[in-house]
């Protein structure tokens, strides 16, 4: 029995704005009672509720603001208004346009923004406004010209990120002598990275006028830039890109070249730039390596201190490169080799090296098998720091070694598997959900293997664990912490693992696609899953109207939708998702035949939605 001075002390009233406000609710027994408390957040110290806010993931923390003043408050703290991107998509960029007219009335600003293809007009407030609150810009696939640009960068003086990717026009438009008659060349003292990827008709000028904006520069990122262009033009600008290197080898720390073919003469040309100390590298191997006077081996003895190297794409990269990493990189906690389809067992022995490895990426090198993932990867010190794995398309590695996998490395919190046919069973997946339960996304993509039971745990047959009269089978269910999901092409899942044991609280991203999914399914998915955001469901050959309204009513949070090759979707669903979706930014209908074009244009009343794939029509 409680005394009747807790009581007083749990009886506790909180006057708000001269109203005495009760929050407590008894629920009596006949030897106690349970004390039903509900508390003040908004009385909540603001350090104390900017604590509780890093702990949730973003929409989780918009949900939070919407309920309570006190998280609201909260949200503005400069640790989340950084880690918010404002992306302005496919819009004529002027004052009377929305967003840009509700923006320039914001309570707030914007420290991320991103622009996508952008139409700019000549001129808006919204840069004198909103400019010095800016410090990271992305420009992706923009029309935009030289001076347009300079009159943003003028308002954007603390800027510390400038990304211009893929705006061929703005380069083609921009003349060499320009840059001779030009007024006004902005002075960025805070720039650190500027990324120039993408932009195929970059030349010596526009770079040099770009990169001496920021005198404090230690990032460069010059992905797929010279690709598909006259060779002697590329060999020029390959060259200026070194010579640039060389004068500044001192500052720069960051180097990004990848998706860029490069041959050994570059190669050899960096490797000879002795006072550059990279941190990240990023670039392509692909002619072939000499027997001697190598220059990719001769740059990874001189780069000691990398902690980031991605070599995806290089077909000229052999297990003799991947030995001289592991012995002359051990800081390395980042190793993308997507794709390196010359490594064998032999190279990736020799990973077991690395002792500071997170971040492993293996997918599509096809000649690894069982041994290399056995004594490269499951070693004593891989357990606690690996934390993200990519083995996707590795179809020689069997049931047994993927077993040892999920026992040993039981911290992964981001596993692909996708179009590992050959080691996900419905055994297997069994050590997944048992091992890696603080796993966040996991790629199924095209095991096909994978039925009901798996997923499950019930009809196999054979338990998971079964030690004498102990016997345990686990599902999907135990990876609480699961935020993507993609079982693509797992055709024998159906309703029945989504009726039975498929509640993730956090799940985020769904990709069901070529699914035998039908509306009973989907009504419990909906219900279960109260976060889901991102749904994929194209080419799945039962999803119709009614699974399009079940969806639309219970997932409150739906930003995306993918339809694709839905032959059963018609007008009815349009009709649902206009009354229903209040948050509904990307819609793919294209291949739902059935689905006229007045039904298409009813889709102008969501007023979220940005961007629609839709059918072809004359």
């Amino acid at each position: 029995m409680t005394n009747d001075l807790d009581r007083e002390v749990l009886e506790m009233k909180v006057e708000i704005n001269g109203e005495v406000i009760e929050r407590n609710r008894y629920v009596h027994f006949e030897d106690g009672f349970i004390f039903f408390y509900e508390p003040f957040f908004e009385e909540l110290p603001f350090e104390i509720m900017v604590m509780l806010l890093k702990y949730l993931n973003t929409s989780d923390r918009y949900a939070m603001a919407q309920a309570c003043r006190g998280f609201y408050e909260g949200l503005k703290h400069p640790h989340f208004l950084r880690s918010t991107c404002l992306h302005i998509f496919e819009i004529e960029f002027e004052d009377n346009v929305e967003p840009v007219r509700s923006l320039l009335t914001a309570f707030r600003y914007f420290p991320n923004v991103k622009l996508t293809k952008i139409v700019f007009g000549n001129r808006s407030d919204f840069w004198a406004e909103l400019g010095e609150s800016i410090e990271e810009l992305t420009l992706d696939n923009c029309v935009i010209w030289k001076q347009k640009l300079l009159s943003i960068l003028r308002y954007t003086y603390k800027l510390k990120r400038l990304t211009i990717e893929n705006c061929p026009d703005l380069f083609r438009s921009w003349k060499f002598i320009e840059n001779l008659t030009v007024v006004f060349c902005p002075s960025l003292p805070q720039l650190r990275h500027i990324s120039l990827a993408g932009n195929n008709k970059l030349e010596q000028h526009h770079f040099d006028f770009i990169v001496g904006m920021a005198p404090k520069l230690d990032s460069l990122d010059v992905s797929n830039c010279f690709k598909g262009i006259e060779a002697g033009n590329r060999f020029r600008m390959l060259g200026h890109v070194l010579q640039y290197l060389s004068d500044h080898q001192h500052a720069v720390r960051h180097f990004y070249i990848g998706d860029t073919p490069i041959d050994n003469l570059f190669l050899r040309h960096l490797a000879d730039i002795k006072g550059l100390q990279l941190k990240s590298l990023s670039l392509m191997v692909c002619d072939k390596i000499p027997a001697t006077d190598a220059g990719i081996i001769d740059l990874i003895r001189l780069q000691t201190n990398v902690t980031y190297l991605d070599l995806s794409r290089s077909l000229a990269l052999h297990d003799s490169c991947l030995i001289e990493i592991c012995k002359c990189m051990p800081m390395l906690e980042t190793l993308i080799l997507n794709r390196c389809w010359m490594i064998t067992d032999y190279g990736i022995l020799a990973i077991k090296n690395l002792n500071r490895l997170r971040h492993i990426d293996l997918t599509n090198c096809e000649r690894i098998s069982d041994t290399g993932i056995m004594g490269g990867l499951l070693t004593h010190n891989r357990q606690r720091s690996l934390r993200k794995l990519y083995l996707g398309l590795l179809t020689n590695i069997g049931e047994v070694v993927f077993t040892k996998i999920s026992f040993e490395l039981n911290n992964l919190v981001v596993l692909d598997l996708g179009g590992c046919s050959n080691c996900i069973n419905d055994r297997s997946i069994q050590y997944i959900f048992y091992h890696m339960t603080g796993l966040q996304e996991l790629n199924l993509d095209c095991c096909a293997k994978l039925s009901d039971a798996g997923l499950t745990g019930i009809d196999l047959p054979e338990c998971a664990i079964d030690i004498w009269d102990l016997q345990m089978s686990f599902s999907i269910n135990d990876l609480k912490r699961l935020r993507y999901l993609n079982l693509s092409g797992c055709y024998r899942v159906t309703n029945y693992s989504f009726r039975r044991k498929f509640m993730l609280q956090e799940l985020r991203e769904l990709v069901l696609a070529r699914l035998q999914i039908t509306d009973s399914g989907v009504e419990k998915l909906a219900a279960n899953c109260p976060s889901l955001e991102i749904i994929d469901f194209s080419e799945c050959p039962n999803v119709n109207d009614q699974c399009v309204e079940i969806i639309s009513k219970f997932c409150t949070r739906l930003t995306t939708l993918r339809l694709h090759n839905c032959p059963e979707i018609t007008d009815l669903a349009i009709d649902h998702l206009v009354k229903h979706c209040t948050t509904l930014k990307h819609l793919n209908i294209r291949g739902c035949y059935k689905i006229s074009a007045e039904a298409e244009a009813r889709l102008v009343a969501i007023r979220t939605l940005r961007n629609v794939l839709a059918n072809e029509r004359e």
